[in-house]
């Protein structure tokens, strides 16, 4: 219609909205985001979380990172 979207603010946004939504009526929501951080494609989903977490309170959100770490038997 004319307007000007940019992916932050109004992405972002509409996908905290969508978490709060999905999530409205439990006392806990886990969220995964996958892929690859770093990878500029990831940037507004990763930021989307960032903002949701100071929209809730840090007292309200929990961030963790799992990684695959490979065992070598060898080693």
């Amino acid at each position: 219609l004319g307007k000007t979207v940019q992916i932050i603010p109004h992405v972002t946004q509409l996908m905290q909205e969508k978490i709060i939504e999905a999530g409205a009526g439990y006392d806990v929501h886990i969220v995964e985001m996958g892929g690859t951080v770093g990878d500029i494609e990831s940037l507004a989903f990763l930021e989307a979380f960032r903002e949701l977490g100071v929209r809730v309170g840090r007292s309200n959100a929990l961030y963790v990172h799992v990684v695959y770490v490979p065992f070598l038997g060898a080693s």
